[in-house]
């Protein structure tokens, strides 16, 4: 396993294109204005190829056995879920569709992106599958595909990994932590307001998207106490998320 991000730390029939009056890929260019200016960094082949090894290091293991005790996701085991996965990778013009899965070792709802062995795949939780409607599930698997998408990551994975090690400052040193770190953050939180917008393509629909964040007990309200929080946080705050996605809608 090479890289990997979470989204979060049906019935009904399937249309296959969006209606004229919304927003789509050819239409619209998606990505967050701040969304690139780490992007030089990221794809020097130097830079890469140390991050996805450090990636493999630490997640890749774990991961493999995952998928090992995975469902993957088909016409035939899951034809309505089949159906609007294969119509947000076309909102999105995705043309190599990545393989997905269904899991029951990811807890709650959830959702997974994940790089292996150069092959990119989405792990989904069972919880997500059985609970969510819909919309619901097009944002959350547009979100996913639009970290794909974007080359997201390898970013993500080594912000984790940073978040996870208590002794950072005594590994990389204060200097080498302010330079990693603080811009590291502020990429990963536009980085999510880009893969909103994905899903909000895939989704089109505001209120699914609040009821989503809702079922997943993220406050769609802001104190100022969280928002002081949130400058130093890689993780913008859902109410922020939401306002992001009500102005690009």
């Amino acid at each position: 396993m090479n890289v990997i991000d979470s989204f979060a730390n049906s019935s009904a029939s399937i249309q296959h294109s969006p209606s004229a009056n919304k927003k789509n890929v050819e239409e619209s260019n998606y990505i967050y204005a701040e969304d690139n200016y780490m992007d030089a960094v990221l794809n020097n082949p130097v830079t890469s190829i140390t991050l996805r090894t450090i990636a493999n290091r630490f997640y890749g293991k774990q991961i493999e056995e995952i998928i090992q005790n995975c469902s993957r996701l088909s016409k035939d085991n899951y034809p309505k879920l089949w159906e609007s996965y294969r119509n947000c990778c076309s909102v999105l013009n995705i043309k190599k569709i990545p393989i997905l899965y269904i899991t029951s070792r990811l807890k709650g709802i959830n959702a997974l992106s994940v790089e292996m062995n150069k092959e990119q795949i989405i792990l989904l939780s069972l919880p997500a599958v059985v609970m969510l409607g819909e919309a619901e599930l097009r944002f959350l698997l547009g979100h996913e595909l639009g970290h794909i998408q974007q080359g997201h990551l390898i970013a993500h994975t080594v912000q984790g990994l940073l978040e996870d090690l208590n002794k950072r400052a005594e590994l990389l040193g204060p200097i080498i932590t302010d330079i990693v770190d603080v811009p590291l953050n502020r990429w990963y939180r536009t980085s999510e307001f880009t893969a909103d917008r994905a899903g909000f393509l895939c989704c089109q629909d505001m209120n699914a998207i609040i009821s989503l964040f809702q079922r997943l007990g993220l406050s769609t309200s802001v104190s100022s106490i969280s928002y002081l929080g949130e400058l130093s946080s890689a993780h913008p705050l859902s109410c922020t998320r939401l306002e992001r996605l009500k102005e690009y809608k």
